[in-house]
């Protein structure tokens, strides 16, 4: 049953402090803000601890605090001030949640992806654009994409920008988080994972042979992946473009990537 909470209530402080990434990893919780990410998150079975929301804010906010009553969510009824409080958006949708984090640990990585079938991985090595983070997550769920592997050296994927990015779809494809590059390789290996490296001025995409079972490699805009061990990378793949165009933003290169890698099969 919907309760009412306010401004200074301890569960609004503390879902408040959630903004900050420190206070984050500390709680192992973030913020989610719009019906349509609170329901991306009841339908997947992800633990949502609370919901705030204000009255009278349109039919998707009331069926979102429906849904979470239904599930037995704490939904605690704020106002105005309070929502502006909550939200990291110039104009706040009227409904937040608080939600734990939903990350995969690195060993888990078997466990998500088939074991004896075509596959696709993607992996976020140095991604530190919350916009084309959570753009490309919203690919990799276009694409069936079977799990996400984020780097640490890559943006917080429950930055507030990432999250409303993806659409919903970090709930729907499982993320994977990893702290080194030899020990992501160390788990792709036994598992018949092969990396390609997204890389300009690489052999065309269309005239690659591609692996079944393969992880994907984006990097940095400005460095790319000179940085990774040239054996640890089994191909590299590239994006034909007209000769004077500069080269493609990561999000748009990365989709047309998994685009083809979807095309040529899973």
């Amino acid at each position: 049953m919907p309760q009412a909470a306010g401004f200074h209530s301890p569960h609004v402080r503390a879902a408040r402090l959630l903004h900050t990434k420190k206070h984050r990893v500390a709680a192992r919780c973030f913020l989610i803000e719009g019906p349509a990410l609170v329901q991306a998150a009841l339908e997947s079975g992800s633990t949502v601890r609370a919901v705030f929301y204000v009255d009278g804010r349109g039919a998707e906010v009331s069926a979102a605090v429906a849904q979470a009553d239904a599930l037995g969510v704490p939904a605690f009824s704020v106002d105005e001030r309070t929502i502006e409080s909550l939200s990291q958006t110039r104009a706040p949708q009227g409904i937040v949640a608080q939600v734990p984090f939903i990350d995969h640990p690195l060993d888990e990585l078997a466990a998500l992806v088939p074991a004896n079938s075509p596959t696709t991985v993607l992996v976020l090595h140095d991604i530190d654009d919350p916009g084309n983070a959570g753009t490309l997550l919203r690919s990799a769920e276009a694409f069936a994409v079977d799990a996400i592997c984020i780097g640490p050296n890559s943006v917080d994927p429950y930055n507030d920008k990432v999250l409303r990015a993806t659409m919903g779809a970090i709930f729907r494809v499982p993320v994977v988080r990893y702290e080194g590059w030899e020990e992501l390789v160390a788990a792709l290996a036994p598992l018949g994972i092969r990396t390609i490296a997204a890389q300009a001025g690489a052999s065309d995409i269309r005239s690659v042979p591609l692996p079944e079972r393969r992880a994907l490699v984006l990097g940095n805009e400005r460095s790319g992946l000179r940085s990774l061990p040239e054996n640890s990378i089994a191909l590299q793949v590239g994006i034909p473009q007209a000769r004077a165009a500069e080269s493609l933003n990561v999000a748009v290169a990365g989709s047309i990537l998994l685009y083809e890698f979807a095309r040529c099969g899973k």
